[in-house]
Parts: C-alpha cells; sequence; structure tokens
C-alpha cells in the first residue's frame, strides 16, 4: 500500500488520532509523507496545499532546524500555537522534523503536552531514529513506517560526492545522520575502506588499525553507521567471490588467498552480534574488540 494510500485510509474511516510517529530511513521521505498527511486533515484541496507551501496556513506549524538539537524554547512556541483554536480549518497540525534532536527538556516539556492535547490537534513527529526517543512517547503515538525511496534519497544527498552518494543510495543509510556528520561522513567511510580491507585479509595490526576507526566515532548512531559500512564491504567481497553483479557500494580491492566465503559469513555474523551489542549499549570498544578477536579464535 502506497503512502496516499494509507494515509487516506486513517481519514476516511474516521480513525484520526492525536500523535502519530512517522518514521523512515529518508527524511526527505518522512518529510514529504508529514507534509501531504497534513495537507489530507486539514481539508486535502488546492486552497490548503498553496496555504501550506507557503507557510501562511493559520492551523498548521512546521518546526526544522539544522542546529544539532531541538530545544525546550522551540517547543514552547509549539504548545502556544497549537493551543489556540482552529481558525481555517477543523483541526490544527504541527510537524517536528527530525524529532530524535529534541533535548530531555525538550522531551519532557512536550510529553506533558502529549498526555493532555488540545481536542482537534494532531501531532506528527518524524524521525529516522526512533530508538533514541522516549519510550513513554512511543507508547503515545500510533507508528508508520515508511521505506526512503531512490529519488528522495538522491535529492537529499546531492551535496555529497557521487561515490559517497552512491554508497548512501545501496546500502539504504539514514540520510539525516550522513547530513548532520557533514564532513565526517566522508572520514567514517575512509575508516571504514582501510579497516574493512585490513580486516576482510586479516592483517596482523587490524588492532591496532581499530583505535583509528574508533577515533571519528562520535554517538552510538555513528557506530552502528561504521558496522552498516563494513557488513555493505564484506557483501560486496562475498558477491564478488560467488560472481553475482549488482552490488558494489565501495571501490573494488583485490582480494587475497585469506578471503574465503567461510570467513565472509562469519564476519557477518559477528557484525550482526556487534549491531546487537551496540543496541543495547554494551562499550563499543569492547564490542568492535571481541569482533575481531572471536574471527582470529
Amino acid at each position: 500500500m502506497t503512502h496516499d494510500a494509507t494515509l487516506k485510509a486513517i481519514i476516511e474511516n474516521n480513525r484520526l488520532v492525536h500523535t502519530y510517529m512517522i518514521d523512515s530511513d529518508a527524511i526527505e521521505t518522512a518529510r514529504r509523507v508529514g507534509i501531504d498527511f497534513a495537507t489530507m486533515i486539514l481539508g486535502g484541496d488546492e486552497e490548503t496545499r498553496a496555504l501550506i507551501k507557503s507557510g501562511n496556513h493559520p492551523d498548521y506549524y512546521y518546526l526544522r532546524t539544522d542546529e544539532m538539537t531541538i530545544k525546550k524554547d522551540d517547543i514552547s512556541d509549539v504548545v502556544r500555537l497549537m493551543n489556540q483554536k482552529p481558525i481555517h480549518s477543523e483541526y490544527k497540525v504541527y510537524i517536528i522534523e527530525s524529532f530524535e534532536k529534541l533535548t530531555v527538556q525538550a522531551e519532557n516539556s512536550i510529553l506533558k503536552f502529549l498526555e493532555e492535547p488540545p481536542q482537534k490537534t494532531v501531532a506528527l513527529l518524524l524521525t529516522t531514529d526512533k530508538s533514541s526517543i522516549l519510550p513513554t512517547i512511543h507508547s503515545r503515538a500510533q507508528h508508520l513506517s515508511f521505506k526512503g525511496t531512490d529519488d528522495d534519497r538522491k535529492s537529499a544527498l546531492t551535496e555529497l560526492s557521487e561515490p559517497l552518494q552512491n554508497i548512501a543510495h545501496i546500502l539504504k543509510l539514514d540520510t539525516n545522520h550522513v547530513l548532520d556528520l557533514g564532513e565526517g561522513f566522508s572520514e567514517i567511510v575512509n575508516a571504514a575502506n582501510h579497516f574493512g580491507a585490513r580486516w576482510l585479509n586479516d592483517h596482523p595490526l587490524v588492532l591496532i588499525d581499530l583505535t583509528r576507526v574508533l577515533d571519528v566515532l562520535k554517538e552510538r548512531r555513528d557506530y552502528i553507521l561504521m558496522l552498516t559500512l563494513l557488513d555493505g564491504y564484506v557483501r560486496q567481497a562475498m558477491y564478488e567471490l560467488l560472481g553475482i553483479e549488482g552490488f558494489s557500494p565501495f571501490k573494488s580491492e583485490p582480494l587475497t588467498n585469506a578471503v574465503n566465503i567461510g570467513r565472509l559469513s562469519k564476519m557477518l555474523e559477528e557484525i550482526e552480534k556487534a549491531n546487537q551489542l551496540i543496541t543495547s549499549n554494551v562499550n563499543p570498544t569492547l564490542v568492535f574488540e571481541s569482533m575481531i578477536i572471536r574471527l582470529k579464535g
């Protein structure tokens, strides 16, 4: 079912609730779905579309920031505006893009608002990293998940070089995270390339190389990103050994005799274990070190 059909079904079946969490691996997709949903809720006609597009709809508010965090003061502005009664439509709708950016204080502030929302007010919380959002907020929202489209992903990452766009596109990376990293994304990719080649070929200094990898990773989602890149690197080598075309996010490197299907399968298993441990907040250094040591036997 397309996102349009999903959203129309919610409205036509009179199943509208006060809070929706819309998550996607591409922020452009989440943004497009959120705006489309808001347009439908507020009437869906051409006048509504024009007012929303121009930013002049009196019952609509879109909160977006290029800063690393969304602060309590930003949320206070949303609450103040949404506590007013609808003027032009039956409902008032507000969208918060990159909801995972909220500070703890901002999350606690909006939580109170979500617990007792005004009548005829709908919140659309857009995110590409729902795991970092408070469970109490999750419990008050209906969840809608949409896979990022290729067109949305490409349009979000036009400032990247073609090789970096290729990696982000093929591996379906979180575009919001990639954009937040800026030049740091290139550094992480370079570290993954270097480390991946060493690990793949069982280089004796691979544990020392690991320190360079950890130096460029700053937060939990960076570690998840690194594991995703390593997974792609290993899968590309496996496809090459099997003679399968169509998966090449990275520049191909010569494979040594140390690389075989058995080793690659074990590497993928270790990456999956590491992902689970990082998600469970186990110390990242220990996770990565164990991933390498276990493969050495």
